[in-house]
């Protein structure tokens, strides 16, 4: 009963400080381009409450709690003035960015934060099997490995792909033994005993500490390596490199189910990194999904100020407001699909 209550405490932290922070760059931009705003809502209609009034904004609580929405005056009517329709292109285009570029930087403060106070960023070996080429080549339990073939090593299913990859061939590798660093060349073996792998080493993550300006490259250094994963997903799916069976979309209560079983390892670990990464890497797929080019989202809305400046002109309002309606109403259904996915079948992640 209490994990059930803190985890579901954590998991409306999480989530809610996501929609919170996202909608919130989008009001903010929107008052310092002067625009002005009707409404700053947490959950989707109908309204529950109106928490405060502020300069011409209601702030609300809805009753839908999967999201959240700024709903800006004359949003699909130019003819009101100081209206987001009525704004140049580019004010409108800044409005609509400013909810995925508040979600990146969110991720940023939050990967900072993460590998200032413990994050698993390096990685250690455990154990050295009898015979094996890591013994003959001396290595030993408590070395780090800093990189294989010049790239840096941060987690183990890196160096596994590397040695894989490197069958038979040499991999040079530059270890840390008790604070100095060291190279050695190993090959990976063509053949092994069960359970040994190719090189006969068993490894495991290093929490890892760094000063502020360190961890704040290292967050940025994870915040595009994160945004590039995402974005070449639809290609890795295309191109047959990630199997669709590997790739699922899940509803808030996935999400839930996630949130649990991270909150869960960082209760065993007594570490807070398993949920931030999950923060992270929700506000940076929250950010990139909103920029795709579809109906009623922030993309879909950009793509049709990009047609205006082409074309030189803009679609008639009540067109455009019937495609975004189009496009929410299939977004909802989307979304209910996903609840009953994952009700019927719960998240689990890999042990």
């Amino acid at each position: 009963m209490i994990e059930g209550l803190r985890n579901l405490m954590v998991f409306a932290i999480v989530l809610g400080g996501l929609i919170f922070f996202h909608e919130l760059g989008h009001f903010l931009v929107a008052i310092r381009l002067g625009i002005k705003v009707k409404e700053f809502g947490l959950g989707f209609p109908p309204r529950l409450f109106r928490i405060y009034h502020w300069r011409g904004t209601d702030f609300t609580i809805n009753a839908i709690p999967f999201g959240g929405f700024v709903r800006p005056v004359g949003e699909d009517d130019p003819s009101i003035v100081g209206g987001l329709a009525a704004a140049a292109p580019w004010r409108r285009v800044a409005v609509l960015v400013a909810g995925s570029a508040t979600n990146i930087l969110l991720a940023v403060i939050v990967l900072t934060f993460g590998f200032t106070t413990g994050w698993p960023d390096r990685v250690a070996i455990l154990e050295v099997a009898k015979d094996s080429p890591a013994e003959e080549v001396g290595l030993q339990p408590k070395d780090i490995i800093l990189r294989a073939n010049g790239e840096t090593i941060r987690i183990p299913p890196q160096l596994a792909a590397m040695t894989y990859e490197n069958l038979g061939k040499p991999i040079l590798l530059e270890i840390e033994r008790q604070g100095f660093t060291q190279t050695v060349k190993v090959v990976p073996r063509t053949e092994w005993p069960k359970p040994q792998g190719p090189i006969g080493v068993a490894l495991s993550w290093e929490i890892t500490s760094y000063p502020i300006p360190r961890a704040a490259l290292r967050a940025l250094q994870e915040t595009t390596y994160q945004i590039s994963e995402i974005v070449a997903l639809p290609a890795q799916l295309i191109t047959r490199q990630i199997q669709p069976s590997e790739v699922r979309l899940v509803s808030p209560v996935g999400l839930k189910a996630i949130n649990d079983q991270a909150v869960d390892v960082a209760m065993q670990l007594g570490q807070l990194f398993p949920v931030l990464q999950l923060l992270a890497f929700v506000s940076l797929a929250l950010a990139i999904t909103n920029l795709l080019p579809l109906p009623a989202l922030d993309g879909g809305r950009i793509l049709f100020v990009l047609i205006e400046k082409v074309r030189g002109r803009r679609i008639a309002p009540e067109k455009e407001g019937l495609v975004h309606f189009v496009g929410m109403a299939m977004l909802l259904g989307l979304m209910v699909m996903l609840v009953i996915q994952d009700i019927m079948d719960p998240v689990l992640l890999p042990q």
